[in-house]
């Protein structure tokens, strides 16, 4: 294929995919392109489900607290043949026995006390799932960010495409002009050529933010599921902080991935709590029901049984094992601690930069606008003074392009501003749903794990549970169903590592 054809190719593709997307049925807003996206994107939609097996994850820790109860059935066939040889008193004999039979076996086994091992993996699992919702809503808070930043793309590059048509359209006609003033006489060749060079300079940029406008409407089409249809301007973003302290605040208590470190920190220390349980004694209740035949052969003749035990479990020795595992939690416990203080670290670089960002794009808005209003009144000014003849026409078409670019520049500088404030408010925590649009209905992982919690459970699962916490080392149960999980401020950890002594 010849290196012509392939952007052909690519473009016939690119108008393909367009085209077979559904396309938007009326004027959208950002908002409304945003609760499509967090309605049916399918990567959020992915770690929904990804976080709803992690609430599997707990419902099965909290089932180590109850009872298994197992029931075993056993049906047999038994046949055998029995030959005797003759003897002086009896004759030979052969004769074939065959019988059915059947066995069965039902047992309880009620754990009492694990030294903590069962409560520590249950707090284990608890704070797994919270790590998992602070993954959730940084997902989320990513998806947001790709929306935003698609939504304005298309805009910035429906608004750069319409400049550059102005401009086109004014490069044209005075080009006309120069041109006949060149065929009387009035004007250089090398004054026809420069005016034609601009127009040509910018139909080039034209066919190029045209492409733009195509590859930003395909973005748009693959984080929101709809092609762009007629889009409203951008509304305000609530929440923007008013100074610099006050976004590292709001991101200390609020940024998902600080939050989701400390959560994972806390699962952490309880592997440390369940390895050192292992090297404690375990009391169970063991309860058991049988009934077996009593001879192959003797039919409807069972013996049954009933067995009651306490049973005592106490390691004695391991080869080092448990030892090993627990010297690999406190190590896995240490890195967690240090991935929390690296997390802290990451957020306060995130937030600084995302501040200058937006302090920075804000000045260069704003002097921009006033540059744009300042070259509106230069180009009046030039088309005056070209008619008049003290300019040239090229000083004039110089005006109007920079106008041009300009007015372009100020399109580019509004969207990286609302990007760059975007990015802020997700460097605080603070870009979900929720916020931008309180009247929509999110999803609630909450809801989704009460649903499953009690699948199962025995009524005595609390009981086993303060009982098996009394005797271990353990930390206070995260809570599955916070007030407000969102908001709520992280307790500072130290990053200093735990120093276990070899048990």
């Amino acid at each position: 294929m010849s290196a012509e054809a392939r952007p052909k190719r690519r473009l016939l593709a690119l108008a393909v995919l367009l085209a077979a997307a559904p396309p938007a049925s009326h004027a959208a807003s950002l908002i409304d392109s945003i609760l499509l996206a967090y309605q049916t994107n399918p990567g959020l939609r992915a770690r929904r489900a990804e976080l709803r097996a992690l609430d599997e994850g707990y419902v099965q820790a909290r089932a180590r607290m109850g009872p298994q109860v197992a029931a075993t059935v056993q049906g047999d066939y038994n046949a055998s043949r029995v030959q005797a040889s003759p003897s002086l008193f009896s004759p030979a004999t052969d004769t074939n026995y065959h019988a059915t039979n059947g066995s069965g076996d039902l047992s309880l086994t009620q754990p009492l006390y694990t030294s903590g091992s069962a409560s520590a993996l249950a707090r284990g699992a608890a704070a797994s799932v919270l790590s998992g919702r602070q993954a959730l809503r940084q997902a989320e808070a990513q998806l947001i960010q790709d929306v935003i930043t698609a939504y304005v793309d298309v805009r910035r590059d429906r608004e750069t495409v319409r400049i550059l048509k102005d401009e086109i359209g004014n490069l044209t006609h005075e080009f006309a002009e120069t041109r006949a003033k060149g065929e009387k006489g009035q004007l250089t060749r090398t004054d026809v050529a420069e005016s034609e060079a601009r127009l040509l300079s910018a139909q080039a940029q034209l066919n190029l933010a045209q492409g733009q406008l195509e590859t930003s409407n395909a973005e748009y089409l693959a984080v929101v599921g709809e092609n762009p249809g007629d889009l409203d301007p951008e509304p305000e973003l609530p929440g923007a902080p008013a100074s610099a302290d006050e976004a590292f605040d709001a991101a200390d208590r609020n940024n998902p991935q600080l939050l989701q470190a400390i959560e994972s920190e806390r699962a952490a220390r309880e592997k440390v709590n369940q390895a050192k349980a292992a090297l404690g004694p375990t009391v169970s209740l063991k309860l058991d029901a049988s009934a077996t035949p009593i001879e192959p052969y003797l039919h409807g003749e069972y013996a049954r049984g009933f067995t009651g035990a306490l049973v005592i479990s106490q390691p004695l020795f391991t080869s080092g094992l448990n030892s090993s595992l627990v010297r690999e939690a406190v190590d896995r416990d240490n890195a967690a601690l240090l991935q929390v203080e690296l997390a802290r670290r990451g957020v306060v670089q995130l937030v600084a930069q995302a501040w200058s960002q937006h302090r920075a794009t804000q000045g260069a808005v704003e002097i921009e606008t006033r540059q744009v209003e300042v070259e509106r009144l230069a180009v009046k000014g030039n088309q005056i003074e070209e008619r008049a003849g003290t300019r040239t026409t090229i000083e004039l078409l110089n005006a109007e392009l920079e106008l041009a670019n300009s007015r372009v520049d100020l399109v580019r500088g509004k969207r990286d501003e609302f990007v760059a404030r975007a990015a802020l408010l997700a460097a605080m925590g603070l870009l979900e749903v929720r916020y931008l649009a309180p009247q929509a209905e999110t999803y609630h992982p909450e809801a989704a794990l009460k649903k499953v919690a009690g699948v199962g459970a025995a009524p005595w699962e609390g009981l086993v549970d303060i009982i098996d916490s009394a005797g271990g080392a353990h930390t206070p149960e995260p809570r599955l169903s916070p007030p407000d999980a969102g908001t709520r401020r992280p307790a500072r950890t130290s990053a200093a590592p735990r120093q276990e002594a070899s048990p």
